[in-house]
């Protein structure tokens, strides 16, 4: 007897190959068996009309940075993420930071306010690997984590002996079971890097046949500059790597992942093993102070931050900077999280300033310093065509580029729509690519990029991670101003087996885990 079988159902397999039609039996959290008119399940879910395929794969996300407190992971199992790859842009949890207080961190469910979890990688990933989740998880060490860890937020070089704890630590988590480090070069501390740094923990990472993931220096109009760094630490130090949500931002900029790709594909054509990832969506979405505040003064706690912005000449030099790149049109920044001032979440900046009763640099330097730097925002500033141009290129993967909600109400809607929308958006509507090749860059091609064994192809002996849907009707419905409208036409979801999600709903089932490289 079987655990489950899914009859009548258009499997596509994970390959890119065309569909065929078969039942799949499942028994034990695997793949038993895949053949036409199987019988003898406990229990059925008749898929006809449906595809399935293997469970998505987030290339990209930040789930990691509020695993142990909302471990449930809703709203990526919920648009049938069964795993997603964390610690981006230079963040993670661990190692923590040797600024962070004990007796003030913030509290974490069960575990109480205890840092000593996030001492090192190795410690976060020996508790974290024993927590049920609601979707698989693996991770990335991020460089701002080990730089804050080792020499704070300074804007400086590291000692020699500062360099070479950062890469002791960097061992210690890829020893443990991460997939490699991540750098955020748009970040603080991460951005003081110089790229001869970013070399040396690239090294690290080759030592083990582990992964770089970058989010690189600029996005904007130096796009092109910031991608040759990223190649450059890539060639020098031998090893794989997967540049960020790739994107071109601001209007003047639009078209350059035409030439960006192809430095991408001149380097695999080189030898080398290059991948991107991407998100279906016009908007970005991160911090204010990583937008608005001077690279140069972002040296500093989010206290800090908040102090300095007491400081008239600072303001002076913020609004400066901004009228210099942006001038007063600030209409295309949406506010997700501030938290002085709620209620301006969801709203455009170029509202709030009316409301606050200050001009819009003034207005956005209230927000950064009262909210103590907990204050994000979306960036339209991205265009149709680069995205498909992405979405379509053969090594692009589908990413979220998000964490879970947790108690927010306001956030990108990619944090619950991003793999409906590619399917509904971009390959029923658009065409941008045939849906087998689609679901290759959600399914195996992540899969073998990241080491998950096991994963990422729909065939016996696999884990039964598994997605059905209607793949005319799959869609996103989650907008900017309402963020928690779930995906239609996502019929089921699997994890291990189990049925976790019917109709875009979870039920709560917990059979998820942190994945370790190699393990």
């Amino acid at each position: 007897m079987y655990d489950l079988i899914i009859k009548n159902g258009r499997i596509i397999d994970g390959t890119g190959s065309p569909s065929y039609f078969a039942d799949v039996a499942i028994k034990d959290g695997k793949i038993a068996r895949i053949a036409k008119e199987i019988e003898g399940g406990d229990q059925i879910i008749d898929a006809r009309g449906l595809v399935v395929t293997p469970g998505f794969i987030d290339s990209h996300s930040h789930s990691d940075s509020l695993l142990l407190k909302y471990p449930d992971q809703i709203e990526k199992i919920e648009q049938g993420i069964t795993t997603s790859i964390a610690g981006q842009c230079g963040t993670s949890p661990a190692p923590v930071s040797m600024e962070i207080d004990p007796a003030t961190a913030e509290h974490i469910g069960d575990f109480g306010k205890s840092t000593d979890i996030y001492r090192t990688m190795g410690t976060f990933l020996n508790i974290a690997k024993d927590v049920p989740l609601g979707a698989n998880m693996a991770t990335f060490v991020g460089h701002s984590a080990l730089r804050k860890a080792v020499m704070g937020c300074g804007d400086r070089a590291p000692s020699k002996e500062e360099l070479e704890r950062m890469k002791e630590l960097l061992r210690e988590g890829i020893e443990h079971g991460a997939l490699g480090v991540s750098f955020g070069l748009i970040y603080t501390p991460s951005c003081y890097a110089k790229t001869d740094e970013l070399i040396e923990l690239a090294k690290v990472a080759r030592e083990y046949n582990a992964l770089v993931a970058a989010h690189i220096r600029q996005e904007g109009d130096f796009l092109i500059k910031s991608t040759e760094e990223f190649l450059t630490v890539i060639k020098t130090a031998g090893v794989r790597g997967i540049l960020s949500h790739h994107k071109a931002s601001g209007k003047e900029n639009w078209g350059k992942v035409t030439h960006t790709l192809r430095m991408l594909e001149e380097a695999n054509n080189e030898g080398y093993e290059v991948y991107c990832d991407v998100y279906p969506y016009n908007a970005s979405h991160t911090s204010l102070s990583a937008t608005f505040i001077p690279r140069e003064m972002r040296a500093t706690t989010n206290d800090g931050l908040a102090k300095l912005l007491a400081d008239p000449q600072a303001r002076t030099r913020i609004r400066e900077f901004g009228m210099a790149k942006w001038g007063h049109d600030i209409s295309w920044v949406q506010i997700t999280q501030c938290q002085a001032y709620p209620q301006y979440e969801g709203k455009l900046v170029s509202e709030i300033a009316k409301i606050h009763g200050k001009e819009v640099y003034e207005t956005i330097c209230d927000m950064i310093a009262d909210s103590k730097n907990i204050c994000n925002a979306c960036y339209f500033t991205m265009c149709e065509e680069d995205i498909k141009t992405v979405l379509a290129y053969p090594r692009a993967m589908i990413c979220t580029d998000s964490g879970v909600a947790g108690a927010s109400k306001v956030y990108h809607p990619r944090l619950r729509g991003t793999f409906p929308r590619v399917l509904g958006k971009y390959v029923h509507q658009c065409q941008v690519t045939s849906l087998p090749e689609m679901i290759r860059k959600m399914t195996s091609m992540p899969a073998t990029v990241y080491g998950l064994k096991g994963k990422g192809l729909l065939v016996e002996g696999f884990d039964a991670d598994l997605c059905i849907f209607d793949p005319n009707r799959i869609i996103d419905r989650a907008e900017y101003t309402d963020c928690s409208k779930r995906a239609e036409g996502l019929n089921y979801v699997l994890l291990g087996g189990q049925v976790v999600v019917e109709n875009a709903v979870y039920n709560g089932k917990r059979p998820g885990r942190v994945l370790l490289r190699n393990k």
